[in-house]
């Protein structure tokens, strides 16, 4: 009796693993089958490519949203899945919410974000779809939550899934979002941003870019028992690429801890060729139940932490912020009077390097700096070549704070000490001929991609550089223009 009874339960066992394993193939191609019905509707020619603001926009918002409502994920904003934006309410961003259960912790957010525009059309022909940028990462974020509602119960943080408009015209979304007075900003643990993942058999894997914004990232988003087999991961800590954006930008600056989830640039994102029939559904498939689960950890995990750290590219401004830089240009020497028009001016170059500091109120800031500089200027005599300690002092109007990029415009003065001095191969004589003063204006413009800045300045010497006329009853004046680079530390 005890073997048959044995034998029996085994065979229970045996059929109930059969079951387990028929039930989760079935639960992974719902899955399938509803990534690929989001991103063939959302990259279909009917949405025209989703450009910001136009009516495609609005029809994959709406579908957006009714697939939230079928959901059971509840409207986060007034009772309304839309958050609209911009001029005339031109744009909106679809927002929804699966609330945590936990007393302590269900005010505490993750945030899973992808953006649904596109770039449209350039003619009736040639619809620029966006099956991967972004339809992929919209449809992941979908089902996601679809999964996370079946167990809301077992959440303790609630979790906030936000589909963002405009990111194709300068994170126009997340940068609203982030920004609204009623966002829960200080209370957002953890924001992801799945953008591209269509395309894992480019590179045969999905990167987690910004683990090191999280206490212990890598070992979260490695973990064995969270990764779906077959599906290979790879970690990144920081994203310092500036040519690469995205919506995890607003939210890192606010120094949230951040995940940008991507299978890579491989794709023909931003080309008519990204097509829905072009994406590997399968390995999504994989991609979002690991999104789920680890949604689904960090949701029950108290101990859940940020590192404090952040790219260097999305460090907010600070009240006071520091950097090295260094500068490559031409120099000119201007004849204040009594030359012959040939004589007028006589190219040269200058190079330096240095360092800046810069004290910020908003949209101004004072911009104090310290250079090393060298001065070469071509005279018919003998060429000048100058050491000098440069310091220039500006005041700056720049873009606000709400992007790693952005402008600035910058006018103010400068002094420089000339400590050594050629003309020819003869020194200088500072004493009785040569000033080794100079002073005069300085003004320019630059564009930053955190933590780089590029740009192009100009000095104007009010000062002569001899102290008496030369020949032709002329004296000289330095005209300088050169390109700065500048790291912001």
């Amino acid at each position: 009796m005890a073997k048959e009874h044995h034998t029996k339960k085994k065979v229970i066992i045996i059929f109930l693993f059969f079951l387990s394993t028929v039930f989760s193939a079935n639960a992974q191609t719902t899955i399938k089958e509803k990534l690929e019905q989001h991103v063939y509707t959302l990259a279909s020619d009917s949405l025209q490519g989703r450009k910001a603001g136009t009516i495609y926009a609005r029809k994959a918002a709406n579908y957006i949203a009714k697939q939230f409502e079928e959901i059971g994920i509840e409207p986060y904003f007034h009772h309304s899945y839309f958050q609209p934006f911009g001029k005339n309410n031109k744009y909106q961003n679809v927002i929804g919410v699966v609330r945590g259960s936990d007393p302590a912790l269900k005010d505490e957010y993750i945030v899973v974000g992808a953006h649904y525009d596109h770039l449209g059309t350039k003619s009736k022909q040639e619809v620029y779809s966006g099956a991967d940028d972004n339809a992929s990462g919209v449809a992941a974020m979908i089902e996601v939550g679809r999964e996370l509602k079946r167990i809301q119960s077992d959440l303790k943080r609630s979790v906030m899934f936000i589909a963002f408009d405009a990111e194709e015209e300068g994170l126009l979304g997340s940068i609203h979002f982030v920004h609204r007075s009623d966002a829960p900003i200080a209370n957002i643990k953890l924001m992801i941003s799945p953008d591209m993942i269509g395309w894992y058999h480019a590179k045969n894997m999905v990167q987690y870019v910004g683990t090191g914004t999280i206490k212990g990232g890598n070992e979260l988003i490695l973990n064995p028992q969270l990764v779906p087999e077959n599906l290979n991961v790879v970690t990144k800590k920081f994203e310092l690429n500036i040519l690469i954006g995205g919506d995890y930008q607003p939210f890192e600056q606010k120094r949230i801890p951040t995940l940008y989830v991507n299978t890579g640039l491989k794709s023909p994102y931003h080309q008519p060729e990204d097509e829905a029939h072009l994406i590997n559904y399968d390995a999504m498939t994989l991609i979002t139940t690991h999104l789920k689960n680890i949604v689904e950890t960090v949701s029950r995990d108290e101990d859940f932490e940020a590192s404090g750290k952040i790219s260097p590219k999305h460090k907010p401004r600070q009240r006071i912020s520091y950097g090295v830089s260094a500068n490559f240009g031409g120099t000119m020497l201007h004849y204040t009077a009594g030359n012959n028009d040939e004589d007028e001016e006589n190219t040269g170059f200058s190079f330096g390097t240095g360092i800046m500091s810069q004290v910020n109120f908003g949209c101004f800031a004072i911009r104090p700096e310290l250079y090393y500089d060298h001065v070469r200027a071509l005279h018919p005599a003998g060429t000048f070549a100058t050491s000098n300690i440069t310091v220039p002092l500006s005041l700056v109007l720049q873009t606000p704070d709400r992007s790693f990029f952005g402008a600035d415009l910058f006018f103010g003065g400068y002094y420089s000490y000339r400590f050594a001095g050629k003309q020819g191969k003869e020194k200088m004589d500072f004493e009785n001929k040569f000033n080794r003063h100079e002073s005069g204006l300085t003004f320019g413009f630059s564009m930053f991609f955190r933590p780089f800045t590029l740009g192009i300045a100009g000095r104007l010497a009010l000062t002569d550089l001899t102290k008496i006329p030369d020949a032709n009853n002329a004296h000289l004046q330095n005209r300088t223009v050169f390109l700065t680079l500048r790291y912001m530390l």
